[in-house]
């Protein structure tokens, strides 16, 4: 057997997938938690105004007390606190699994409390099934439903010990420990399957946004992120007015590999292939995981670097890489590669994403056109307006001049 495969990996690997699941996951499992808390709550309610009545006409000898009739305004109660809450806790993970398990405990006592105090000394019917569902309803981390279950079946073994005849108890000790074990079992079976469906989705979103050559972002991706870390400079060089406040001061790098097509004409698309890769891999041990590297397509790769303003670094970050490529490209294909950088450089709010993609491109061109190989760092600012007016007849536009 292999290492992977021991009893003691395979638990490390399910801890891990539970704790990305609770983690990553959690505004969808809070959703799903109140939506099914609420479904709970109707539930008890339906008992309670259905089977209450029903039970009375079906046993003429079973007189149902003010208790059992309570228990629908009660759960009515509990679905608009949760109707209420659901809004207010959805960002607090913590608060929002507190909540729910505190209406899991409520509904548990309520209906062990019917099976017990109020059961005439009957066998209990509704924990069983009850406590079976609830606590498959809710996920949180480390079991908590099944610990509030637990409490909840100990409390109502005690009631019934203590207010119904020994046979009766007893029958209700054994069913409740069957049913606390059935619990489990369905948990863990729940668990797993919402597992299944987050690892499902993680995998589609894996392939939409990465390159499926180099495992980098893809185009579209690389979108979402400028969106997301220069999108605010979008809105001022547009002048839009949606309240965003300004982002950080930000790089924006392409790289484009030299005589790429040269490469794939003199030793063929899986020598370019490897070339692609090899690059990918260097980009991405050599930014840091905040930062977005993606390949922007064919043979040419964007970063955008949040706090890399300083062109010495950003010039010192790319000279490693070219250095990098061009010794592990060379082994690679057997002759000498190299790759050209252009960097644009915007202080907060300065740029729109399509402005300083621009002044990055001309900057890597520039490279191209003096011989390939280098790198040239470009640093966006605005001009005034009568220069821009002068240049391109229109106020607001930027330059970016090279460093």
């Amino acid at each position: 057997m292999r290492r992977s495969d021991t009893l003691g990996s395979r638990y490390r690997r399910f801890c891990a997938r539970r704790r990305r699941f609770f983690t990553e996951d959690y505004p969808r499992v809070i959703e799903r938690n109140f939506r099914n808390v609420r479904v709970a709550c109707l539930m008890a309610c339906a008992i309670a105004a259905l089977f209450t009545p029903v039970a009375a006409l079906s046993v003429p000898a079973w007189h149902p007390s003010v208790a059992h009739y309570a228990l629908a305004p009660i759960a009515l109660a509990l679905y608009g606190l949760m109707r209420v809450a659901s809004p207010r806790l959805a960002t607090r993970p913590w608060a929002a699994a507190v909540a729910c398990l505190v209406v899991e405990a409520l509904l548990l006592v309520a209906i062990g409390l019917l099976d017990t105090v109020f059961a005439a000394g009957r066998v209990g019917v509704l924990t069983q099934p009850v406590g079976i569902g609830l606590g498959v309803l809710i996920a949180t981390p480390w079991g908590l439903p099944l610990g509030v279950l637990g409490l909840t079946d100990a409390l109502f073994v005690a009631l019934s010990f203590a207010t119904k005849p020994l046979a009766a108890a007893e029958a209700d000790l054994f069913s409740v420990c069957v049913g606390f074990v059935v619990a489990i079992a369905v948990a863990q079976l729940a668990l797993e399957l919402r597992l299944q469906d987050f690892d499902a989705r993680e995998r589609y979103r894996e392939l939409s946004e990465r390159d499926a050559l180099t495992g980098l972002l893809n185009r579209g991706a690389l979108a979402a992120a400028a969106a997301r870390l220069i999108g605010s400079n979008a809105e001022r060089a547009s002048g839009g007015r949606s309240g965003a406040h300004a982002s950080a001061p930000v790089s924006l790098i392409m790289v484009d590999i030299d005589a790429f097509k040269q490469v794939n004409d003199t030793y063929g698309h899986d020598a370019g292939d490897d070339l692609l890769r090899t690059m990918g891999d260097i980009l991405q041990a050599s930014f840091r995981a905040t930062d977005a590297v993606g390949r922007f397509g064919g043979d040419e790769f964007m970063v955008i670097a949040p706090g890399l303003t300083d062109p010495a670094v950003a010039r010192a970050k790319l000279a490693r890489v070219q250095a990098a490529f061009g010794e592990r490209g060379s082994h690679q294909v057997g002759a000498p590669v190299s790759c050209s950088c252009g960097v644009a450089v915007a202080p907060a709010g300065a740029a729109s994403f399509e402005r300083l993609f621009r002044a990055a491109d001309e900057a890597l061109y520039e490279v191209k056109r003096a011989g390939k190989g280098n790198v040239a760092v470009r640093e966006y600012t605005e001009r005034e307006p009568g220069e821009d007016r002068r240049r391109r007849g229109e106020g607001g536009e930027g330059v970016a001049r090279e460093r």
